[in-house]
């Protein structure tokens, strides 16, 4: 009777520490969110010295809302860009680094990428493998009007899972021939 707690602790150590066999969404949306840190930043390079990305400035409409300010013509010789950013546009201004700044090129965040759902879980026939299919979702701002061809709100993405002594664990990106094969 005296070693009963002993037991009893061991046992719920045992099944309380033993990995849960099957994958499911809950556990795969924990290890996901873990190894990726969402949410995200979405961000584009501008090239304020370069005029044909300065007219695609121009047409989305963030010279209007005040800010960029867009350049029309230079003189030969003159070293300023054609785009340059407004007090409203610092919050959306990023760390370039040197080398694109001395080619003018600026980082803009576009949108926050925020995890979505799982759409699918597939798990493989050997019962240690499986391909999680979900989606994420983009949170645009107005800076997602200077992407040339748009900007999606949703995102689908393909992970791979696998089952070691550990649990399931999120596999860096492998083909699905590789996957397979391991």
């Amino acid at each position: 009777m005296k070693k009963l707690p002993y037991i009893l602790t061991t046992m719920i150590l045992i099944i309380t520490g033993c990995q849960p066999k099957k994958l499911d969404e809950k556990l795969a949306t924990a290890i996901i969110l873990e190894k990726n840190h969402y949410p995200s930043i979405v961000d584009h390079n501008i090239f304020c010295n370069d005029p044909v990305h300065a007219y695609t400035i121009f047409k989305s409409g963030l010279v209007e809302k005040g800010f960029v300010k867009v350049l029309q013509s230079k003189k030969f010789g003159d070293t300023t860009s054609f785009v340059s950013f407004t007090d409203a546009a610092k919050p959306y201004l990023l760390p370039t680094p040197k080398d694109d700044k001395r080619y003018k090129i600026q980082r803009v965040k576009v949108a926050d990428e925020e995890f979505g759902a799982i759409a699918e879980i597939r798990i493989m026939s050997s019962d240690n493998k499986a391909i999680v299919t979900y989606n994420m979702v983009r949170r645009k701002n107005v800076f997602a009007a200077a992407v040339k061809n748009g900007l999606r709100d949703t995102v689908n993405h393909e992970v791979y899972f696998i089952r070691t002594d550990d649990g399931w664990q999120l596999m860096d990106k492998k083909s699905e021939i590789e996957f397979l094969s391991f």
